[in-house]
């Protein structure tokens, strides 16, 4: 693992005082604006003030603990890393099946089940190494990236509740934006470690010039209690048999989530990411799962992995796990003061658009890097290329999918859930038939460097591997083709070479087998004079070159049976 240049405080270190509290500061802000969830569903199920204000609370107070835990990661709980929780509709049909058979109780009391299944799930996801992929995990951090800015974009354009979108409001937005990008690009230490914060409070300031805080707004502000104890378990809590499936599937579905947005993080955190750490993103799950139950004992509405929030960390240059000690008491101060409640739902849209636009960049281009960095066969570019399409259309196709499919609300209840589970069953599915080695014999006369080239990377495609292993596959292979072909290192009557490949989720191995003698693999290369004077220099070289091109490089010899394993770590 290897620090990001972008980053000014890493995993461990501990950002001062005066910095991690306008950190956490401009996070909870951000998680804040995102109440809207609870709000939605409040006014579904006809809720008068004082219990959406509770509701949120709790839901506020349960945010800090799966924050605590995530960051904790001992003892098998938590992935020990900054990653906070953010509201999300994937909760809303169990909440709904609850309060159509025994009232909100027995839906509150079914999270407790969808917490128990992202644990057990969080033990089984070792065996997940090979489907949940690096281009899978890049595919989860585009269709964060992507669906957050979605919704920026709706949200600036959107316009009044009544009425076209306004030129005025708009530019409100565009100075947000900009505001935010002067601070990101060309700001230095706090201005850039503050730089959403900043960008909110120009676009609050401009919104309020502007006329865009209604009157109904600042009443409602002005209504609001300062501070007051929220009541835990308002609704009350048992059990309904009605909703054990959906729950189950509810669990399986934030799994999931949590899964591509922990990947998201740990690119984030490591400038030599390669693939996802799943010990880590199982502890991760873990600690969700179990904030989930203390969720459901609370009632409150349970809440996915943010995506926008680990975007957020990075884009202000502070990913230490500290700052959720912060954020968390923050979050627990927040739920004591109903009137900070309030002020976050009187937000402009078009200014949270353009924080969600902001944030939204850095997820897009990193997820389209993790899939790059992969060769990717016919199968893996089929199941990358269906989910993706399946998630960005995913606005025009719910209605209808629901309608085809009854249970379908339970997986397509977000575009991220919906794609990210089309992408793992397609790659699971297009594993049938998938061989973990491949053997090829070449003539030694006639082989040619693009026939080997053309060997390999087809194994890499099919396996994934990274761009630069293949190529160092290539060079070395041909660098040992050569050395055997030129010398006198073949038996007279070897007329064929022959390659096998193996590869596993770590690492790519290359055989290379023939009959006659072994390559001396040097570990120093010839000096000048040496290869002016001494004729083995250049087999010396051709040796020392494929030692250090390979990871591991070692030789064995059985009779005539000569073998060179070549090691290359992905």
């Amino acid at each position: 693992m290897r620090r990001p240049d972008t980053l000014l405080y890493w995993l461990e270190e501990i950002p001062p005082p005066r910095f991690a509290f306008g950190l956490a500061l401009q996070q909870v802000a951000f998680l804040g604006a995102l109440m809207g969830v609870p709000a939605v569903f409040a006014r579904g199920a006809g809720m008068d003030a004082a219990a959406f204000q509770n509701l949120a609370a709790c839901g506020l107070i349960y945010s800090a603990v799966a924050l605590l835990l995530q960051a904790w990661g001992r003892f098998g709980i938590g992935a020990g890393i900054f990653l906070p929780v953010q509201g999300t509709t994937s909760v809303l049909p169990v909440l709904g099946l609850g309060l159509a058979h025994t009232g909100l109780g027995g839906g509150f009391g079914m999270f407790a089940v969808s917490g128990l299944s992202m644990i057990l799930f969080s033990y089984l996801i070792k065996r997940l190494r090979a489907i949940f992929t690096v281009e899978i995990a890049g595919l989860a951090m585009l269709l964060i990236g992507a669906g957050i800015g979605i919704i920026g974009l709706k949200l600036i354009f959107s316009g009044p509740a009544e009425g076209p979108p306004e030129p005025g409001r708009a530019a409100v937005a565009g100075a947000t934006l900009a505001v935010m990008i002067a601070c990101n690009v060309w700001g230095r230490g706090g201005l850039k470690l503050f730089a959403t914060v900043t960008g909110l409070g120009c676009g609050l300031a401009l919104s309020a010039l502007a006329g865009m805080l209604t009157p109904v707004d600042l009443a409602t502000f002005d209504a609001a209690a300062l501070l007051r104890l929220p009541t835990l378990q308002q609704f009350g809590w048992h059990f309904d048999g009605a909703a054990v499936i959906p729950a189950v599937i509810t669990g399986f579905s934030l799994s999931l989530t949590s899964m591509g947005v922990q990947t998201v993080a740990q690119r984030f955190n490591d400038a030599d990411f390669k693939r996802p750490d799943l010990d880590s993103v199982g502890r991760g799950v873990r600690a969700e799962g179990i904030a989930q139950v203390f969720a459901s004992l609370i009632n409150a509405m349970p809440m996915a992995a943010s995506g926008g929030a680990a975007s957020l960390a990075l884009a202000s240059g502070c990913t230490s796990r500290h700052l959720a000690i912060w954020t968390a008491g923050l979050l627990f101060l927040v739920a004591l003061c109903p009137k900070i409640i309030v002020a976050w739902m009187i937000v402009p849209p078009e200014v949270l658009g353009a924080l969600f636009l902001f944030l939204s960049s850095f997820a897009t281009v990193g997820g389209i890097q993790m899939i790059g960095s992969r060769m990717l066969d016919n199968r893996r570019t089929l199941a990358i290329g269906i989910a993706l399409l399946v998630g960005l259309t995913y606005a025009d196709i719910h209605d209808q999918l629901e309608r085809l499919w009854p249970g379908a609300q339970y997986i397509a209840f977000s575009q991220f859930a919906l794609a990210l589970t089309i992408a793992v069953l397609l790659q699971a599915l297009f594993r049938v038939g998938i061989q973990r080695r491949t053997r090829r014999s070449f003539a030694v006369a006639d082989t040619h460097f693009e026939d080997m080239i053309a060997f390999i990377e087809a194994q890499g495609r099919l396996w994934g591997a990274r761009h630069e292993v293949v190529k160092k596959a290539e060079l070395a292979c041909w660098q040992a083709f050569e050395l055997l072909r030129d010398s006198e290192l073949l038996a007279p009557e070897a007329g064929t070479i022959e390659l096998e490949t193996r590869q596993d989720e770590f690492n790519l191995t290359i055989f290379i087998r023939y009959r006659g003698a072994l390559p001396v693999l040097a570990t120093h290369p010839p000096g000048h004079q040496e290869m002016l004077e001494d004729s083995e220099a250049p087999r010396r070289m051709a040796g020392y070159l494929i030692n250090r091109l390979a990871d591991n490089a070692r030789t064995r010899k059985a009779g005539a049976a000569a073998e060179l394993r070549l090691d290359f770590r992905d």
